[in-house]
C-alpha cells in the first residue's frame, strides 16, 4: 500500500513537471516569435534602407563635383540617410552606430541578441531540463510500482502455501436477513477444503488482478502525459520556426531583390547613353552608372550580412538560433516528430482505456467468484473464470502491443 501511494505521488510530480515544461516552452517560443518579428519585420527593413542610402551616397560622393546628376543623386541619398537616422529613437537599431558596419550594414543578429536581454528570465527557461526532471520522477514511480507489484505477488504466493489463522467472522445474529459471511480480503487456498481449493485459487487470481491492474494504469497514464507534453512542445517549436524563419527569409529576399533592382537601374543608365555621342555629360553619366553598379554589388553583400542566420558567436539564444536557422525542408521532419509523439500519447491513452476495461471485468469476476464461493455453487464458477480469462487476455494484449 505504501509503495502504491508513493508511486502515485511520484507520477503526480512527473505530470506536474510535464505541464511546467509545456508552459515554459510556450513562454519561450512566444518570446522568440515576437523578438524575431520586431527585429526582422519592424527594424531590419528600415536599417537596410538607411545602409543602402549611405552606401549610395558614398559611391556617388567622389563624382558630385563632376556633374549635376551625381551631385543631385548624392544629395538625395545623403539627406535620406540623415533624416531617417536622426528621426529614429535612440534605442533603435539605426539610432546609433552601435550595430553599424560601414561596409556590411547593420548587425541584425546582434541586435536580436540585445533585444533578448530585455527579458532575460524568459530565455533562462529550460523546458528540456524540466522534462528530464519529470522523466526522473516517472522512473522513480516505476520503481515504486515494481516494489508494489512484487509485494502483491509475494502476498498472493504466501496465501497459496501458508495456513494462517482463520479470519474472524462475526457471529450470526439470526433473523431473516441474508448476508455473505466468511469472505476474506485475500482468498486462502492453503486453508480451503480440497473441493474448494481450485475455485479459491481462481478467486485469488482475480484479487491479484484487482491489485495489479491499477498499477499498470498509473504507468500508462504517465506515459500518455509525457508524450502529450512532447507533442505540444514540438508543435510550439514548429510554429515558432515557421514564423521566425519566415520573417528572416522575407527580409533577406526583399534585401536581395533591392540589390537586383539597383543593378538593373545601373545597367539601364548605362544603356541609356550607350549610343550617345561622346561628351562630358555622357562620360559623367557612364561614371555614375559604374558607381551604381559597384553600389549594387555592395548591396548584395549587405543583404546577405544583415539577413544571415544567427550563429553561436552572435549571442542569440539557442531557441532563437534554432528557429531562425530552420528551413522549409526541415518542417516535414519536425511535423513527423510531433506526430510521432502524438501517436505515442494516443497509444498510451488506449492502453489506459483497455486496462480500465480489464479492471472492470476483474471487478465483475471478483463479485461473482466471492458470491458463488460463499453460496457454495462451485458448478457455476465457470462464469467468473471466463470473465477473469477475458480480463487477463485484454491485459496481456495491451501490455505486449
Amino acid at each position: 500500500m505504501a509503495a502504491t501511494l508513493l508511486a502515485t505521488w511520484q507520477f503526480k510530480k512527473a505530470g506536474d513537471c510535464y505541464q511546467d515544461a509545456v508552459a515554459e516552452e510556450l513562454k519561450l517560443q512566444t518570446a522568440v516569435q515576437e523578438n524575431a518579428r520586431y527585429t526582422y519585420a519592424d527594424e531590419a527593413p528600415l536599417a537596410f534602407r538607411v545602409a543602402a542610402a549611405a552606401s549610395r551616397a558614398k559611391a556617388l560622393g567622389a563624382l558630385q563635383d563632376d556633374g549635376r546628376l551625381a551631385a543631385s543623386e548624392f544629395t538625395l541619398a545623403e539627406q535620406e540617410t540623415f533624416s531617417l537616422r536622426h528621426s529614429a529613437r535612440p534605442g533603435s537599431i539605426i539610432g546609433s552606430d552601435h550595430y553599424l558596419d560601414a561596409q556590411k550594414g547593420y548587425d541584425v543578429p546582434r541586435r536580436l541578441a540585445h533585444q533578448e536581454k530585455r527579458t532575460p528570465a524568459i530565455y533562462r527557461l529550460t523546458p528540456d531540463r524540466t522534462m528530464e526532471e519529470g522523466a526522473g520522477w516517472a522512473a522513480l514511480g516505476k520503481v515504486s510500482l515494481t516494489v508494489a507489484g512484487a509485494a502483491i505477488l509475494a502476498v498472493i504466493g504466501a496465501a497459496s502455501v501458508l495456513r494462517p489463522a482463520a479470519w474472524p467472522v462475526p457471529p450470526s445474529t439470526g433473523g431473516s436477513r441474508h448476508i455473505l459471511r466468511g469472505i476474506n480480503p485475500i482468498p486462502q487456498p492453503a486453508t480451503a477444503s480440497s473441493d474448494r481449493r481450485r475455485s479459491t485459487q481462481m478467486h485469488m487470481l482475480v484479487v491479484a488482478l484487482l491489485f495489479l491492474l491499477p498499477l499498470l494504469q498509473l504507468a500508462a497514464t504517465s506515459n500518455e502525459q509525457r508524450s502529450q507534453a512532447e507533442a505540444s512542445r514540438h508543435a510550439l517549436r514548429l510554429g515558432a520556426a515557421i514564423v521566425a524563419s519566415g520573417q528572416r527569409e522575407a527580409f533577406l529576399t526583399q534585401a536581395v531583390t533591392a540589390s537586383h533592382v539597383a543593378d538593373i537601374h545601373a545597367a539601364a543608365r548605362e544603356v541609356a547613353v550607350l549610343y550617345e555621342k561622346d561628351s562630358p555629360a555622357v562620360r559623367h553619366e557612364r561614371a555614375v552608372a559604374a558607381a551604381e553598379t559597384r553600389h549594387a554589388s555592395r548591396l548584395r553583400v549587405m543583404a546577405e550580412y544583415m539577413g544571415r542566420a544567427p550563429s553561436d558567436t552572435d549571442g542569440v539564444s539557442a531557441a532563437s538560433a534554432a528557429a531562425l536557422r530552420a528551413r522549409s525542408e526541415d518542417w516535414p521532419d519536425m511535423r513527423a516528430e510531433q506526430n510521432r509523439n502524438k501517436a505515442l500519447a494516443d497509444a498510451a491513452g488506449d492502453r489506459g482505456l483497455y486496462l480500465a476495461a480489464a479492471t472492470a471485468l476483474a471487478v465483475v469476476a471478483e463479485v461473482l467468484a466471492a458470491a458463488l464461493l460463499e453460496a457454495g455453487r462451485l458448478s457455476r464458477m465457470g462464469w467468473p473464470t471466463g470473465i477473469a480469462a477475458l480480463s487477463i487476455g485484454i491485459t496481456a494484449w495491451t501490455v505486449l502491443s
